[in-house]
């Protein structure tokens, strides 16, 4: 499944909302990964992608019976770097719930922007 967004502040919304039914479909209630934890870093990087001002953000996502992948591609300059924020920061812990949640996620550069990509595996 592909979808693109506008980089606006309804993104977020509906990049949730783009994956969140199917991936209960597919998923079950069960998992793993759980439905949820996808839709959480789905909404993280979305939002990631309006604060760097990008114009159009391309979301996909990819169940098979081994995995989960979502991508987020952009066309904002910037990269995304991890941070330690502290308990007073508003922001800066969008990667570290990624980086908890997801098994692997890394970001490739494009012309312009970037694409991260996320990976959970299905375990039997």
């Amino acid at each position: 499944m592909r979808t693109r967004l506008q980089g606006d502040l309804r993104a977020p919304a509906a990049a949730r909302q783009f994956v969140a039914a199917p991936l209960r479909d597919l998923l079950g209630r069960a998992g793993p990964p759980p439905a949820e934890d996808v839709v959480l870093v789905v909404s993280e990087l979305v939002t990631n992608a309006v604060r760097a001002s990008a114009g159009v953000i391309d979301l996909s996502l990819l169940v098979d019976e081994s995995r989960v992948e979502v991508e987020i591609a952009d066309d904002a300059d910037g990269w995304p770097t991890p941070r330690d924020a502290d308990w007073e920061d508003p922001g800066g812990r969008g990667l570290a719930i990624v980086d908890e949640l997801a098994d692997r996620w890394h970001t490739t550069e494009l012309n312009p922007g970037k694409r991260v990509t996320v990976t959970w595996f299905r375990r039997a």
